[in-house]
């Protein structure tokens, strides 16, 4: 008996409790951060989402204004006929309202934004902002 008290392997329960509490303050920091990157992931493609409603709205008032020799009868409504049909960016991106002439509400996976668009003049394109 004297060998075995002398002998004696493996850990206590207080040393195996002390390891589970400090890997679920490391597992629960760890969520935290993963939600955190998540989130902001999910701005940043809707900050895309709009930079690239931006684009499409100047290339496609840019060819209405080059293409005609000038500003075009009906302006910023014919500007939107063309842009109406170009503002799906993809499987992850939905418009909850709109999107209008006027602006909509953009989503992506669970981030919204709502959105406003400034109509399009003889000098400037129309313009997506939150």
């Amino acid at each position: 008996m004297n060998s075995f008290i002398k002998n004696k392997q493996g850990f206590t329960l207080i040393e195996i409790m002390a390891v589970l509490v400090i890997m679920g303050v490391m597992g629960s920091i760890a969520i935290h951060k993963i939600n955190t990157i998540s989130g902001s992931a999910e701005d940043r493609a809707l900050g895309t989402g709009i930079g690239e409603l931006n684009v499409r709205e100047t290339m496609i008032w840019t060819n209405a204004k080059f293409a005609t020799g000038g500003w075009i009868s009906g302006g910023d409504a014919a500007v939107w006929a063309v842009m109406s049909i170009n503002t799906d960016l993809g499987s992850e991106y939905s418009w909850t309202v709109g999107p209008g002439a006027n602006g909509g509400t953009l989503s992506f996976k669970s981030r919204s934004i709502a959105l406003t668009r400034t109509l399009s003049t003889d000098t400037m394109s129309g313009r997506w902002s939150p």
